[in-house]
């Protein structure tokens, strides 16, 4: 045999790492694996009766709460964002007083000349 051809040989078996090897390194991956399993049987399987008056007020207590949350951080977020912005009392105060600065400006321009 020359050398190229047995350098194209298979490589024996024996240095190929396990699979098992691989799923025992990422444990997170082996649960992320198992929870997609749970969820898809999950799916598959018929809702009972008995499943669905249970679990109906914890649906909806998760929802009031979640609305509540959403809720709650719309409010938060439209405080913080009239926090930052001037009123528009101040504003129009600002906005007199330049003009009445520009008016001055000008008046004292005029006598000057």
């Amino acid at each position: 045999m020359s050398k190229a051809t047995s350098s194209a040989a298979p490589k024996p078996a024996s240095k190929a790492k396990p699979a098992g090897d691989s799923i025992g390194d990422n444990p997170a991956l082996l649960l992320a694996g198992g929870v997609a399993i749970g969820v898809a049987i999950g799916m598959l399987l018929p809702r009972l009766e008995r499943e669905r008056k249970a679990l109906s007020p914890v649906g909806k207590k998760l929802a009031d709460r979640a609305t509540a949350v959403v809720n709650a951080a719309k409010e938060t977020g439209r405080e913080e964002v009239n926090a930052l912005l001037p009123g528009r009392d101040a504003t129009k105060e600002r906005v007199s007083a330049l003009f009445g600065n520009i008016v001055e400006a000008a008046k004292g321009a005029t006598t000057k000349a």
